[in-house]
Order: C-alpha cells, then structure tokens, then sequence
C-alpha cells in the first residue's frame, strides 16, 4: 500500500494476554508498525492482563475513553463526504 493512501485514522485496542490463535497480540504490533511506518495516523493500546475480551473494569474504562477521544479528534465536527466535494467543485 502506499503511504498516501493510508489517510483513514485507525485505533487498535489490544488485551497484553490475549491467546486467541487468531488474534495475538504480536499481530496488533505489526500492523500498527507497518501502518506507522507507512505515515498513517494511527494508535495501538496495550490493555495489560486482559485476554481477548476485556474484563477489568479499568480497562473497559479505558477503551471508553481512547474511544471517546479518538471520535472527538477524528469525527466529530468533520466534514462530510458530501460537504468536503462539494466544496472541490468551487
């Protein structure tokens, strides 16, 4: 992929613990490496001894919250799809 085309804002939240075959943690690391590296704004959260559903009431506190921020800094008051063309079109 190439670096330009990586624009869309991604946030990864991730349990330390987490042993599902599919889904290790090492997996969430290497994506936000390479997402990192290729210039997209990107945000990886380790939530630490949480497996892969979240139990601590700490760390769905947490994922609340890096939600919230990510949706203030990244949606909301954005323009839309429509707004943003019809704008090029001036």
């Amino acid at each position: 992929m190439h670096a330009d085309k990586m624009k869309t804002p991604m946030l990864l939240i991730h349990g330390e613990a987490d042993n599902n075959s599919g889904t290790y943690p090492l997996q969430s690391e290497r994506y936000f490496n390479a997402l990192q590296g290729l210039g997209a704004p990107v945000r990886l959260v380790m939530l630490p001894k949480e497996s892969h559903g979240y139990r601590a009431r700490e760390s769905v506190m947490h994922l609340l919250w890096e939600q919230d921020q990510w949706l203030e800094e990244y949606v909301k008051n954005k323009p839309s799809v429509t707004t943003q063309k019809e704008t090029l079109k001036k």
